[in-house]
């Protein structure tokens, strides 16, 4: 039997009860732990397209491998061919390219940045793992991997944690060597890269710089690297990063924060995302009111149909709670739906379904976060409880 969109479900549960959107979503969280260590963020989730979910330890210290769960509350490390090859790899990125393999990016403890990207076929088992990308000690063609994103045909982009520097795959056929790519120093960093149909979206920025958002280009016959980038409109010219990105239809939703006056934010496009002036400016704190003395910081955002999602933090980081928002409406407007009790930092998110019509089986939202947080949302939990 088809179930009634996630979105209806609950405005309908919370109109007849009159519960607030935060007390309603509540019941709905399952929490779960997943194996990354440290009290950080987690910066790789990944669901493929079997469903199965991904993470990757990277972000901490002590924090390497990746590991899979069918389910989100039991979690396997990836057993692999060379054996342990991935025990020793700091994951930051995880994506499922154009083979349908995993690709997984990141830095090795015992090559360095030698080792950028790993492609990993989990078809196999043990899963066989080759290098996609391989570094060579020149400028820009040897870093720690921040995101690593395919399209369809196998063109892509692996961009530089904590520069500038990107590096471009023209075919699938290319060389894993870094020196077969090409090479682009760009003027701004690139904090989050999306693939974005057959081109890529992607948002950053500097502490000291305006947010930025990085569009594909406007002419069909230039490089997919070669975007239209700008700063969102502010309300007060503040200066902050774009820390995710997402598309919902023909709107972009980007996430980040304002450093000079420490308050998450949530930037919605009109249906022409490159229309500048359209952009409008959210703060996380209208919709969350974090308390007093307490900043708030949007990690990311994802989205599925009408569903976005943005997950964050409350700070100081002493007080390690995370936060969880949900728009029905594409970002017009969002509600509070914060697993209860989260006590750590909520950095990445995953909407399973595509669309309004489809039947789902399992979570419709999954978040993660920093000491191995898990949560798994469902609207059915609602009628189970009787809010119908």
């Amino acid at each position: 039997m088809r179930r009634t969109p996630l979105a209806s479900r609950l405005l309908t549960a919370v109109g007849l009860c009159g519960l607030a959107a935060s007390s309603a979503g509540a019941a709905n969280w399952t929490i779960g732990t997943h194996p990354c260590p440290g009290a950080n963020r987690t910066d790789a989730l990944h669901r493929d397209e079997d469903g199965r979910l991904w993470v990757g330890c990277g972000t901490n210290a002590t924090g390497y491998g990746l590991f899979h769960s069918d389910d989100g509350l039991a979690w396997s490390a990836a057993t692999t061919t060379p054996a342990g090859v991935l025990e020793t790899f700091r994951v930051s990125s995880i994506e499922t390219g154009h083979d349908g393999a995993l690709y997984v990016a990141g830095t090795s403890s015992i090559t360095g940045n030698r080792a950028m990207v790993y492609r990993v076929d989990p078809a196999t088992e043990p899963m066989a793992v080759t290098l996609t990308l391989e570094g060579v000690n020149q400028v820009g063609r040897q870093f720690h991997v921040g995101n690593y994103r395919e399209l369809w045909d196998g063109r892509a982009i692996a961009e530089d944690l904590n520069g500038t520097w990107l590096l471009y795959r023209p075919d699938a056929s290319t060389g894993t060597s870094a020196s077969d790519w090409t090479r682009i120093e760009g003027a701004y960093q690139i904090l989050d890269l999306q693939g974005d149909g057959d081109r890529f979206i992607g948002g950053g920025g500097r502490i000291n710089e305006p947010p930025r958002l990085f569009l594909p280009p406007l002419d069909p016959g230039d490089a997919p690297w070669d975007f239209v980038t700008f700063a969102p409109p502010t309300v007060t010219g503040w200066d902050g990063e774009i820390w995710g990105v997402a598309r919902s239809y023909d709107k972009v939703i980007a996430v980040g924060v304002d450093q000079d006056e420490d308050i998450g934010k949530i930037f919605v496009s009109g249906d022409d995302p490159y229309v500048v002036a359209d952009y409008v400016e959210r703060s996380v704190d209208d919709f969350l009111a974090p308390g007093p003395g307490y900043a708030t910081w949007a990690r990311g955002v994802c989205s599925g149909g009408d569903l976005v999602a943005v997950v964050g933090e409350r700070q100081p980081l002493a007080a390690n709670t995370g936060f969880v928002l949900v728009s029905f409406d594409r970002g017009a407007t969002f509600q509070d739906m914060t697993p209860p009790g989260v006590t750590a930092s909520v950095s990445k998110c995953v909407v399973t379904r595509m669309n309004n019509r489809g039947d789902a089986d399992g979570p419709e939202l999954i978040v993660a976060g920093a000491g191995g947080f898990v949560g798994l949302f469902a609207g059915d939990v609602i009628f189970e409880n009787g809010f119908d």
